[in-house]
């Protein structure tokens, strides 16, 4: 199991104009690797989710650049990614 040892957020907000992105982070995998490009995002019933980095392919769809190969180590990453949001923004949404 991988060890993430910092998350950073990015605030970037879109729902002022209808989007669903409500920041952006990376996370760093044991002090020795960096992953960006993750999205948080709001469901339409308030939720939390993350969206996985992605690369647009020759066809116009996108495909996921980093994927986890388990269960626990996905929930894992988005329960870090979510936790880390929500202690640093959940105040201004109340």
């Amino acid at each position: 199991m991988i060890t993430i040892t910092d998350v950073k957020i990015y605030p970037f907000d879109t729902g002022n104009i209808g989007g669903q992105i409500k920041a952006y982070a990376e996370i760093t995998i044991e002090n020795s690797l960096v992953l960006k490009g993750f999205k948080i995002l709001q469901s339409e019933s308030g939720g939390l989710f993350i969206g996985y980095p992605n690369q647009k392919t020759r066809d116009g769809n996108y495909k996921d650049t980093i994927i986890p190969l388990d269960n626990k180590t996905k929930e894992y990453v988005r329960r870090e990614i979510i936790d880390k949001y929500k202690e640093l923004y959940s105040d201004e949404e109340r």
